[in-house]
């Protein structure tokens, strides 16, 4: 069940890169512009506001893993440097830099309070897979419209954040998502709590470590059996390799029956038995 998901998430997600790089080539308005969380956030537009803070609050990170086209655009980049090594996924737990990410979104809300559009725009992730293609397609077309004297300057940075995605995405898939990007952190907040998440079953795990090698937003402590649900971009990679059905796409969480003796630093082991909160 979860392969064809992750199949279908795929497919929608490709969609909705192409269909606003098709847009922005031709010159045409798309409504996908108008879905995204800066647009609304500048254009003052509620609903939109509204209807993301209720999704990521019920499903997750769903807008990372199938509206965002610059989220598509690295895992295509991860697939295809995956395929050029001539080796499968090899992620391996990462611990979140809650520093960084807290910068960067502190950085990004406080020149919108004070007006400014650049620094929003140079880390929004739509605004920058948008002037990626303006620059590097729609210009060598013919298409583009800016003027000359911005040419240049726009140029250079479209240039420079196509090489920053292509040399994190290569060999990372996700980092920049989980570290950099505004929106990723803000949705996190709410997909932290979401109702339906990724859960690992600790009676069914045999600790096989192919949820972790395929997490590409590195986000699967699997010594603990526990998934950062403000991390997991729901791409369902990890639900869909999975040999005992041990990890799944559910609400509720796992409790345990007796208290459980936590490894420390350094070694150590736990035992425990858990079941399922919904049983």
């Amino acid at each position: 069940m979860y392969r064809s998901i992750r199949i279908v998430r795929i497919v929608i997600s490709l969609i909705a890169m192409g269909v606003p790089t098709w847009a922005l080539v031709a010159g045409y308005d798309s409504v996908f512009v108008r879905m995204q969380i800066l647009t609304a956030l500048l254009s003052g537009v509620a609903v939109c506001l509204i209807f993301w803070a209720v999704v990521t609050l019920v499903y997750g990170r769903i807008y990372c893993s199938t509206v965002c086209p610059m989220g598509t655009l690295m895992d295509c980049v991860s697939a295809a440097g995956r395929y050029a090594r001539r080796q499968r996924s090899a992620y391996r737990y990462r611990r979140e830099a809650r520093r960084t990410r807290a910068v960067f979104l502190m950085l990004f809300f406080v020149s919108l309070l004070v007006g400014g559009t650049i620094i929003p725009t140079l880390l929004d992730p739509y605004s920058a897979y948008a002037r990626m293609v303006e620059e590097l397609l729609a210009r060598p077309l013919g298409h583009a419209e800016t003027p000359v004297r911005f040419a240049v300057a726009s140029m250079a940075v479209a240039c420079a954040t196509a090489l920053v995605v292509l040399a994190f995405a290569w060999r990372q898939g996700r980092l920049l998502c989980n570290s950099l990007c505004p929106i990723g952190t803000l949705l996190g907040f709410g997909a932290r709590r979401s109702y339906f998440h990724i859960e690992i079953d600790p009676d069914r795990c045999i600790n096989c470590g192919e949820c972790e090698r395929v997490c590409k937003a590195s986000c699967i402590k699997l010594p603990e059996k526990t998934v950062d649900t403000s991390r997991c971009v729901v791409c369902f990679n990890c639900t869909a390799v999975c040999p005992d059905g041990a990890i799944a796409y559910k609400s509720g969480r796992y409790r345990l029956d007796m208290p459980m003796m936590q490894a420390l630093d350094g070694g150590g082991s736990s035992s425990q038995s858990c079941k399922n909160l919904n049983e």
